[in-house]
């Protein structure tokens, strides 16, 4: 297994936490970037990151809204493949995002 190198974390981003395991859509629709993220291009109502949204304290700064980008997910960066890829598996998915 190759070592997995450490990404330089943005002192602007956020972590959210969304359970797949019962195989329920995120709700965003994302668009890949040339530099390995992807761009949130709206939030569906209802699923797993407007759930996620909801439950934030009013004004919260981690409330994911379309133009921020997903930049890892569960230890995968540096690949909008690798992102999708990772956001379809189903188990709990660690997402950092950047406003």
């Amino acid at each position: 297994m190759p070592g997995r190198q450490a990404r330089k974390r943005s002192p602007t981003e956020f972590t959210i936490i969304l359970d797949r395991r019962n195989n329920e859509g995120l709700g965003v629709d994302a668009a890949p970037e040339k530099v390995g993220t992807l761009e949130i291009k709206s939030v569906t109502p209802g699923g797993l990151v407007d759930r996620w949204n909801q439950a934030q304290q009013p004004g919260s700064r981690e409330i994911v809204r379309p133009g921020m980008r997903v930049v890892e997910v569960n230890g995968r960066f540096n690949s909008a493949v690798g992102l999708i890829a990772a956001c379809r598996e189903t188990e709990v998915l660690h997402v950092a995002i950047e406003p």
